[in-house]
């Protein structure tokens, strides 16, 4: 299962973790981790090199979990945007497929 884990500070996202194999299909051909990947890189890709927004990037190949935390005030709000856009992707993504990916707020 894909574990979408975004933590706020109050109304703020301060980051997010994506992590886990769908599981619908073999490595691959698992459509749903295609989609999930995607967006994610997407979203990194925007902060990062487009927007240049002050956020890092981590990948953990062993976890296959992708991290992205705000690392400094974003006074553009850009990266609340982008967050929020993401969220909303995935869980999308959630409502078809609720056994294959899950959605979690934390509170920090």
């Amino acid at each position: 299962m894909i574990s979408a884990r975004f933590f706020y500070a109050g109304e703020v996202c301060k980051g997010c973790t994506i992590s886990g194999h769908a599981g619908y299909a073999d490595a691959g051909n698992d459509v749903i981790c295609a989609y999930a990947s995607s967006a994610v890189q997407t979203v990194a890709n925007l902060m990062t090199e487009v927007f240049h927004l002050p956020v890092s990037v981590e990948e953990e190949e062993d976890n296959a979990a992708v991290v992205i935390r705000l690392t400094g005030k974003d006074s553009t709000g850009n990266a609340q945007r982008l967050f929020i856009g993401l969220e909303m992707q995935l869980s999308e993504l959630a409502k078809i497929f609720p056994a294959n990916i899950q959605m979690i707020h934390t509170e920090v």
